[in-house]
């Protein structure tokens, strides 16, 4: 049959680009880009040219500037000089008669006309000076005996002759001021301050030189003045642009001269006292502005010790700015600052830039109006092949287009004819071929029909005989195993009637287990294998699969260590069965294929986190290591596959080859991952890493540990306060304390602990360390602080095992510290200890014996062990104790030089201490301190 796309499906298609848009925006977008490149090429050029313009005016202002204060701030020193060997050549000084010095001074002011004033003062008060005031008018002054030494004040002539009396200062002392004091202490020419002139509220700056007759005797000052003001009126006489502006000022910020008729100073009321006007102060904005940029700049204008070309932007306006230091070497430490609005140089190109804008607008509509000329007459004759198209797509395959007028289109268009030829022939073979294909996938559906019934049958056959098979076989193992179980219970049975118990245990469970590992591969090939998940009490679980193992292991020879890493979870939800058949396989596989050494079991939390209904979730990792065969990649590649085992053939035939493929396949149906790593002759690690969920069900803790036989002790100290926020752990404490003839006193918080334990009085308390209200920690470090449990002995006991936490317990004020879970031995050991009390046991022989079997780790040797005697055990057992691997070797390591016969004794605590293996080295201890 012909199969034709629908006009439906065809717009569900991807959205496309028309081809008008194709032949339009192209083109105008180049015309767009060009104009406007090329317009934004101008208005850069012309920024640049700007830049470079006002350069190299602000530099040549700078230039000129530096000229004319060079050229003005050197004739006051020159005239200073001058009148300096005049007053030694020709006599002038006379502190009776200043007359012929101030004839002179005068004299000197019309030949320097840059000259404001110029004075002499000396050191008996003397006084001579002539000079101009504001107003363009000449005065001269004189302090001498013919004045009776008060400063007085006439105006002259053209010729120098008094005309007028103008004023007197009797205050006036030519020695205290700042002019005369600073040159008499140089002794040297030198600048002065800007000051105030005494006579006139004006500001002027002068250079002073010290006078000294030809015996080197001081006899006063010349002074030569310059008023501020003819500075500004050159600055004034500069253009800089259309607005620019230049001013000079000192590093302290105070204004010397700018081309504003702004002055530098600000008169007081009465007009005789003015104050320095600050840059940052002025009234003409461009001036203020370019300071307060400067000091933001710079920290202060201290900081300004070269040439500085700068740009900033004041009210949305960029402003060019130089500032250069001006130094003359006698004092003199200005910056001259040049400041040049680049609006001054953009109009013309702001224009330029208008009329690019234009021409780019004028140019995208006439591109946009040839664009769309030219593509009506590309695209009419492509739309009617594109309606041709559809039809064919529609199954009107009898379509054929004609197109003039553009030679390519023409050649589109007989291409498109003969595809239309093309496609009428091939559809009619198509049909003709799917004719002939259905009719061979009916018959082939009908043989797979009947392939499927005869496949059902035979696994329905093979089920129904594995069922029959383990029903057969299950009922006989059910008396066989409850039996034997019952009878090793049986104090009366003899040494050789157990052990036929045991093997009979032994072998029935060897067989059970081969039928369930076939039932459940034949679940999972059948996809019938499902998972029935329940809560149950997870510490309790383990320790049920550590037991199991660890008889095992007893039975090889082989070291067994079981270790929590961290605090688990009291219930979970899981599928408790076959959780506990993935880990019975993984560690009967370690055990099985470790022939010395040992098997080493890890359990600990590794991440936190919540399913979909927001119940907790817990991350938890199961490490089974071991010191076995080992195996080589290529065996890693195989060892989850059906019926296929590594190993020597011995222990090849321990077993179906169906362990690890259970396990991971019920490690997968968890939501989970088994992972391994394996060096041939050194061993393997095996982890699994599941997610369990927790459970708010209370699971009781059981113990399956009945091997101490303890009925009580000796001794008076018996009150023992348990301090913890969990009944089960309270409990189990109480189960374990109680029958052996304890009192027991619980808290479930470090308040109520404080409150109980003033009520009780114990003579130990045993807290955890993290609980609400009131945590361990704190609880701890009150007591120590009361008087009447300062001595009191204080067992910590945590789930974290980490370092940090036994040294804060013991910071605070803890004795011991016990890790959780709590382990009866290490718990009753502490207890006798620190209580001082002695074990009552029914059959203490055998608990020996027992103790002697659980640490079994002792692998006794043909050399027989020298034991130091126990005042040299003292630190190596409180070492181990606390697991101080360090101290360990220490004290190990000092043995060996203390006496060559401890050197069997000092290697095997050595042999621990490197392998980590803490339990059995406190184990070892035990059984040898104090012999």
């Amino acid at each position: 049959m012909t199969v034709i796309a629908s006009e439906n499906e065809l717009a569900k298609s991807p959205q496309k680009i028309p081809l008008r848009l194709v032949l339009v925006v192209p083109f105008v977008l180049q015309i767009f880009l060009a104009v406007g490149l090329t317009g934004w090429l101008s208005l850069r050029n012309g920024k640049t040219a700007v830049n470079n313009v006002t350069t190299q005016l602000r530099t040549e202002v700078v230039a000129r500037i530096n000229q004319q204060l060079n050229t003005y701030l050197e004739t006051p020193h020159l005239v200073n000089a001058i009148s300096v060997d005049a007053i030694g050549r020709f006599g002038l000084w006379n502190p009776d008669n200043m007359g012929y010095m101030r004839s002179y001074f005068y004299w000197q002011l019309q030949q320097f006309p840059t000259v404001s004033y110029i004075s002499f003062g000396g050191e008996r008060k003397e006084y001579a000076g002539a000079g101009y005031k504001d107003d363009g008018s000449v005065v001269i002054e004189i302090t001498d005996r013919s004045t009776n030494f008060l400063n007085t004040i006439v105006t002259v002539d053209r010729e120098g002759n008094p005309t007028q009396f103008k004023e007197t200062h009797p205050d006036y002392d030519p020695r205290i001021r700042p002019w005369y004091k600073a040159a008499k202490v140089a002794g040297k020419p030198q600048w002065n301050k800007i000051y105030q002139y005494f006579i006139q509220p004006s500001l002027g700056i002068s250079a002073s030189q010290p006078v000294y007759d030809r015996n080197g005797a001081f006899r006063g000052v010349v002074s030569t003045d310059l008023f501020l003001s003819k500075i500004g009126d050159f600055l004034q006489s500069l253009k800089i642009g259309k607005s620019g502006k230049t001013f000079i000022i000192e590093r302290s910020g105070l204004l010397v001269a700018s081309s504003t008729a702004e002055k530098p100073f600000i008169n007081s009321k009465n007009r005789q006292k003015t104050q320095r006007l600050k840059a940052i102060e002025s009234s003409i904005p461009l001036i203020k502005g370019t300071a307060q940029h400067l000091i933001e700049r710079f920290g202060n204008f201290t900081e300004i010790d070269s040439n500085q070309q700068l740009d900033f932007m004041l009210d949305g306006q960029q402003e060019f700015v130089q500032v250069s230091p001006f130094q003359d070497g006698r004092g003199l430490d200005w910056l001259i600052v040049v400041v040049v609005p680049e609006a001054d140089f953009m109009e013309e190109i702001n224009a330029n830039t208008r009329s690019t804008i234009l021409l780019c607008i004028l140019a995208l509509l006439l591109a946009t109006f040839l664009g769309i000329l030219a593509s009506r007459w590309i695209t009419h004759p492509i739309f009617r092949l594109s309606k041709a198209s559809r039809a064919i797509a529609s199954g009107q395959l009898d379509q054929k287009v004609e197109v003039n007028g553009i030679d390519e289109l023409g050649i589109l268009a007989q291409s498109f004819n003969q595809m239309a030829q093309q496609l009428r022939e091939s559809f009619a073979a198509l049909e003709k071929t799917n004719l002939e294909l259905e009719n061979r996938v009916e018959e082939r559906t009908i043989e797979l029909k009947e392939a499927k019934v005869a496949a059902d049958t035979a696994n329905q056959a093979k089920s129904q005989f594995l069922a029959n098979m383990s029903h057969e076989l299950r009922t006989p193992l059910n008396g066989i195993l409850g039996y034997a179980q019952i009878m090793e219970r049986d104090k009366t049975t003899t040494p050789k009637q157990k052990d036929a118990i045991q093997i009979i245990h032994q072998c029935g469970s060897h067989l059970l287990t081969l039928i369930n590992d076939i039932l459940d591969i034949s679940k999972i090939e059948a996809s019938k294998m499902d998972l029935y998940s329940s809560a149950f009490n997870f510490p309790s679980f383990l320790m049920g699969v550590v037991e199991m193992c660890r008889i095992r292991a007893e039975q090889k020879e082989i070291t067994f260590s079981y270790q929590v890493l961290n605090q688990l979870p009291n219930a979970v939800n899981a599928d408790e069965k076959r959780l506990r058949q993935v880990l019975i396989n993984l560690l009967g596989n370690a055990i099985k294929f470790t022939e010395k050494g040992g098997v080493i079991f890890k359990v600990g939390v590794i991440g936190e986190g919540e399913d979909s209904d927001q119940s907790p979730l817990t991350k938890i990792r199961f490490h089974i290591q071991d010191t076995g065969v080992g195996m080589a990649p290529e065996q890693l590649e195989k060892i989850f596959l059906p019926f296929e085992q590594v190993g020597n053939s011995e222990q090849k035939s321990e077993g179906t080859g169906l362990g690890l493929a259970i396990a991971q396949k019920i490690v997968q149906m968890m939501g989970g991952e088994i992972k391994v790593e394996s060096i041939v002759g050194q061993g393997s690690i095996f982890y699994v890493d599941l997610e369990l969920t927790h459970s708010s069900e209370y699971i009781e803790y059981s113990s399956r540990d009945a091997s101490i036989n303890l009925t009580g002790f000796k001794g008076n100290k018996n009150k023992i306060l348990l301090v913890d926020d969990r009944f089960e752990n309270r409990g189990f404490l109480i189960n374990l304390l109680e029958p052996l003839g304890f009192q027991i006193m619980e808290a479930c918080d470090g308040k109520e602990g404080l409150d109980k334990a003033a009520e009780f009085k114990p003579d130990l308390i045993i807290t955890d360390l993290v609980m609400p209200v009131m945590d361990g920690f704190e609880m701890s470090r009150r007591l120590r602080k009361s008087p009447e449990f300062k001595d009191v002995i204080l067992i910590a006991s945590s789930a974290s095992v980490f370092n940090f936490d036994r040294q804060n317990s013991h910071e605070a004020g803890c004795n011991e510290f016990l890790a959780k879970p709590i382990q009866v031995e290490e718990l009753l050991e502490v207890l006798k200890i620190y209580l001082q009390i002695e074990w009552i046991y029914d059959q203490p022989a055998d608990w020996a014996n027992q103790q002697v079997g659980f640490t079994n780790i002792l692998n006794t040797q043909s050399v027989e062990l020298v034991i130091p005697p126990s005042t040299e055990l003292v630190a190596l057992f409180n070492a181990a104790r606390i697991g101080d691997i360090e101290v360990v070797e220490q004290e190990a390591n000092r043995l060996k030089q203390i006496d060559g016969n401890y050197l069997p004794f000092a290697n095997k605590i050595l042999q621990f201490a490197n392998n980590f293996e803490e339990k059995e080295l406190l184990a070892f201890m035990k059984a040898h301190f104090g012999k």
